[in-house]
């Protein structure tokens, strides 16, 4: 899927969260699902397999949410992720067309264009770029920078991490993996600048690394431990091994994946820059859905 078309989503929920007024941490999507007269429904927790779902009915609309990983974080991003397929061009007719109800998996995990484009629209309503930007340049670079970004802006951990890595100024990898696979990577432009480097892909093994030796035991996961070791480019991405990095390495408990963090002290800064290309994205974006579906 085009990338434009994902930062277009983005943007559109950083709009919404502007729109709203929210000029600090945290945006709360229940007061804007409340304001366009959305119910919002909490899922039994016993009820497994799904984050949420969208119901439309007429000009009206339900949006049920998982309460099964009991994670204020997730559950308010799994809210934002349906409140996409509300707001973003074209996903109300996709759905009311397949019936007008609509189960999703949300927090990246999924590859359809529909669900891409609302895990990135929940990005940017509950982590604008300048509310995170402005966040980011006072705390902390790496895991404990983002665990202090999930608490302020009560979100997911994953993206918390991914929205570091989109608009922090040092370079950052973020790496999301189950088992001996990688589920899905991130990478900073500054990061892309350390070299020529091999794209990590959906279901590719994991290189022989302290994130598979940490997710060896499931029990690290479970129990949400942390552990960090040194690695370099060359094991992750084929790069150059003389640039060393941080591995940063830590369970996400019952959702069942790690979030693996490389960053480093001595890596270069970029100064952070704001774009102004909406309205040029905007003009160009033809929403395309239920690719692979």
């Amino acid at each position: 899927m085009p990338g434009f078309q994902l930062r277009m989503a983005t943007q559109r929920g950083e709009k919404i969260a502007e729109e709203f007024g929210y000029t600090r941490f945290p945006v709360k999507p229940h007061e804007i699902a409340k304001a366009r007269n959305i119910a919002v429904v909490a899922k039994p927790a016993d009820v497994k397999g799904v984050s949420g779902a969208i119901i439309f009915a007429g000009d009206n609309a339900t949006i049920i949410y998982s309460t099964e990983h009991d994670n204020e974080g997730f559950e308010n991003f799994s809210i934002c992720h349906e409140l996409g397929h509300w707001f973003l061009p074209g996903h109300p007719e996709e759905i009311i067309g397949a019936g007008g109800t609509h189960f999703s998996r949300a927090n990246f995990t999924q590859n359809t264009s529909i669900e891409l484009e609302a895990d990135h629209f929940a990005s940017g309503l509950l982590l604008p770029s300048k509310l995170t930007r402005r966040f980011l340049s006072d705390n902390q670079i790496g895991l404990d920078g983002i665990l202090k970004l999930t608490e302020e802006a009560r979100c997911s951990v994953t993206a918390a991490a991914i929205r570091a890595a989109e608009c922090g100024a040092y370079p950052m990898a973020v790496i999301v993996s189950k088992g001996d696979q990688i589920a899905y990577a991130f990478t900073s432009e500054t990061f892309k600048n350390l070299g020529k480097l091999a794209f990590l892909r959906k279901g590719a093994a994991l290189p022989i690394s302290a994130t598979r030796r940490f997710n060896a035991d499931p029990k690290n996961v479970l129990r949400a431990e942390r552990a960090v070791d040194e690695t370099d480019l060359a094991t992750w991405f084929d790069g150059s091994g003389r640039v060393v990095l941080d591995e940063e390495i830590m369970g996400l408990g019952s959702y069942g994946y790690t979030l693996t963090v490389l960053t480093g002290e001595h890596l270069p800064e970029d100064p952070l820059e704001e774009d102004d290309e909406d309205a040029e994205l905007e003009k160009s974006w033809t929403p395309r859905f239920a690719y692979g579906r």
